[in-house]
């Protein structure tokens, strides 16, 4: 899984320079714009930076698995007025008096400490193990990061894409609609029409002029959406193009294995149960007794001005074991325990309801993906009978067996049928990215 996200990472940081630079008014594939997302993206790039800080954690020395050094040093010199008192054990006199002033002591001492823990009921395991869970759910969270770029991407564009349509469609239907004016014109020319007649086709290409100025709105306000998603200038226009295959419907037994396999929240939970089981184990450690293994290596010295021993000097070392083993501790231990293990338990839990839920979605996903494919076979299966239905009428009115408002029936009908094949076949595009994601399928699989 890790080797996905960073080979993934690799290609779009590789292609960024390339990516970023886009041509005003060319062609925009649907790679393309999730490369250009996923190198300016900035929420990824805050959660890459979140991964590198949780790696730096994983060390063993991080856990206590190995042993610290020590230096230790120091240096003191003392100046006093001093009055002592010193008892001989004889009878004269008895007792010997000193009183002087600026006594100085002098002390100095250095040394080397090495620690380490022998045995510590496998803490110092359990904590390296928590800091590689940490690490792992910080690539698990950016694969979530990377899942909703790359879906909201693909959404926000396959919508472009549909409304891109929809104005081709409407710009053809202008031009019909122009041809029908023209041809009244000449009808009223000649005495054929009344001016009643032209007014209505007239009015009927300003209803298609405010449809296509509509659609243009909503596809120039949902580009700019899409440029603040690619991080780049508001003003970029461009076309987009998308290209439809259909995607077979998965049985429910398939769906749910591969949701479980390798869906991106899932894995989340999955390594908030693992952590859980690793705090539990770290806090029963708390049970066992703990050996620890000390030296030290280091030198000494101090000079007294009234001392009997004037001065003392050691070099040595210093090696030994110490056990300790907590026979009770207000039951601090136990209740610890009894909490990770109650976590442990609701984490558990809380996956196994993620998984309802995920395989639940995915199933209804597909259920949706059925449907649209099933909606687009029946309403390409239409086309036919609604352009054949318009050739037919477009030449009755010509030779004026049909009136303009038949034709003009025919010509809206024939448009709804295009625009419903459009908009079936894009949507069965979403709902497979949304499938995908459930599935785990829609960041590319590279090699482990």
């Amino acid at each position: 899984m890790k080797r996905i996200l960073y080979v993934l990472l690799a290609v779009t940081l590789a292609t960024a320079s390339q990516a970023q630079q886009l041509i005003q008014g060319e062609t925009l594939s649907l790679e393309k714009a999730i490369d250009i997302a996923l190198a300016n993206n900035k929420s990824l790039a805050i959660q890459r930076q979140l991964v590198e800080e949780a790696q730096t954690d994983v060390f063993k020395g991080n856990a206590g698995l190995l042993p610290t050094i020590s230096f230790q040093g120091g240096l003191t010199l003392d100046n006093n007025q001093a009055d002592i008192a010193i008892r001989t054990f004889t009878d004269n006199p008895p007792l010997v008096n000193l009183d002087e002033s600026g006594v100085q002591s002098t002390t100095i001492n250095a040394g080397l400490r090495a620690d380490y823990v022998v045995i510590g009921g496998l803490s110092g395991k359990y904590r390296y193990q928590l800091f590689q869970q940490g690490a792992e759910m910080a690539l698990n969270q950016q694969e979530v990061v990377l899942n909703e770029i790359i879906l909201g991407v693909s959404e926000l564009f396959v919508d472009i894409a549909k409304l891109q349509s929809r104005e081709e469609l409407l710009v053809e239907n202008v031009a019909i609609s122009q041809k029908r004016l023209t041809r009244i014109e000449n009808r009223v020319a000649f005495g054929k029409a009344t001016g009643g007649l032209k007014l209505n086709a007239q009015t009927e290409i300003n209803q298609d002029l405010n449809a296509l100025d509509n659609v243009r709105l909503l596809k120039n306000n949902l580009i700019k959406e899409l440029n603040f998603m690619l991080g780049i200038d508001a003003a970029s226009d461009y076309n987009v193009a998308v290209v439809y295959s259909p995607q077979l419907p998965l049985n429910p037994a398939t769906i749910s294995a591969n949701v479980l396999a390798g869906n991106a929240e899932l894995k989340i939970n999955e390594t908030l149960v693992n952590t859980a089981d690793t705090q539990l184990r770290l806090s029963e450690s708390g049970k066992y007794p703990k050996l620890n293994a000390f030296a030290n290596y280091g030198y000494y010295r101090q000079e007294n001005d009234v001392q009997q021993l004037a001065e003392l000097q050691t070099v040595g070392y210093t090696v030994g074991l110490s056990l300790s083993y907590n026979i009770f501790d207000g039951n601090r231990t136990k209740r610890k325990v009894q909490k990770a293990r109650i976590g442990l338990e609701r984490f558990q839990t809380e996956k196994s309801l993620k998984q309802d839920e995920l395989v639940k979605e995915a199933i209804k996903e597909n259920s949706q993906l059925r449907l649209l494919q099933n909606q687009l076979i029946r309403e390409e299966d239409n086309l036919s009978t609604f352009e054949d239905n318009f050739r037919r009428t477009q030449q009755a009115f010509q030779n004026g067996t049909a009136t303009s408002l038949d034709l003009r029936d025919a010509q809206r009908a024939l448009l709804n049928a295009k625009i419903s094949i459009n908009d079936a076949k894009l949507e069965t595009v979403k709902s497979s990215f949304r499938l995908k994601k459930l599935t785990g399928e829609l960041i590319s699989p590279a090699t482990d």
